[in-house]
């Protein structure tokens, strides 16, 4: 009876165990959740205020959060610990992308013999929005580029037309036929296709949404200016 009674409650505590730890994690993936829907709520309000914005491309309707792993980057800790400093119009959408950061699937788009260690530790992004991003779509994408201060970020194109708006931070941005210029805060810089740019960021880093449209399928490539 003892024995059958110390048996019973062991399962009953191996039970309640595993109740538990499904409730935690049925909880952490909800926030997570709701931390991106979140992120899609405040950038499709963005997108309805800014007219740059919405006459580059439509945002697209009825996203659905996709199932993708998250993988961090050198610059992951760096974005979710940068809460101070922000020189920012938009500190809510800041904030938002920064809970995000630790929760997205981060990349980098180049190999480290093409642009060193130390670029690609100062650099990362990942697609929020587009055909492989979180948020399926094929009408557009939106990917979020952090890049750390005092970095160059070389000569490069790529296909797609692509627009840059700037969440937090400042750089100055050089595109090819087109003046130099130090974008911060809601400031757009707007590249055609195959229009070489490079960036380069001194005291402050950089948080920018980058659009893309037309043309997914052909990656960023560095060149020579």
């Amino acid at each position: 009876m003892g024995a059958k009674w110390i048996t019973n409650s062991w399962r009953m505590l191996w039970c309640g165990s595993k109740s538990y730890k499904a409730i935690v994690v049925t909880k952490i993936m909800n926030n997570t959740k709701n931390i991106f829907n979140k992120a899609i709520v405040e950038i499709q309000k963005l997108w309805a205020d800014n007219k740059e914005l919405s006459n580059f491309v439509n945002f697209p309707n009825n996203l659905i959060l996709n199932s993708l792993r998250s993988q961090k980057a050198p610059v992951t800790d760096k974005l979710y610990n940068w809460n101070q400093n922000l020189n920012t119009n938009l500190e809510e959408l800041h904030t938002t992308i920064r809970n995000l950061s630790p929760h997205v699937n981060w990349e980098h788009g180049y190999n480290e013999k093409v642009v060193g260690k130390d670029f690609l530790n100062k650099y990362g992004f990942f697609e929020l929005i587009g055909p492989s991003g979180h948020f399926k779509t094929k009408e557009m994408a939106l990917y979020v580029n952090f890049l750390d201060k005092n970095t160059y970020y070389p000569w490069h194109n790529h296909e797609a037309e692509e627009l840059y708006f700037i969440v937090s931070g400042e750089a100055k941005f050089e595109s090819k036929d087109q003046d130099a210029e130090i974008l911060s805060s809601t400031k757009t810089r707007l590249h055609k296709s195959y229009q070489p740019h490079a960036i380069t960021t001194s005291n402050q880093q950089i948080l920018s949404f980058v659009i893309w449209k037309n043309k997914f399928e052909n990656v960023s490539k560095m060149i020579n200016q």
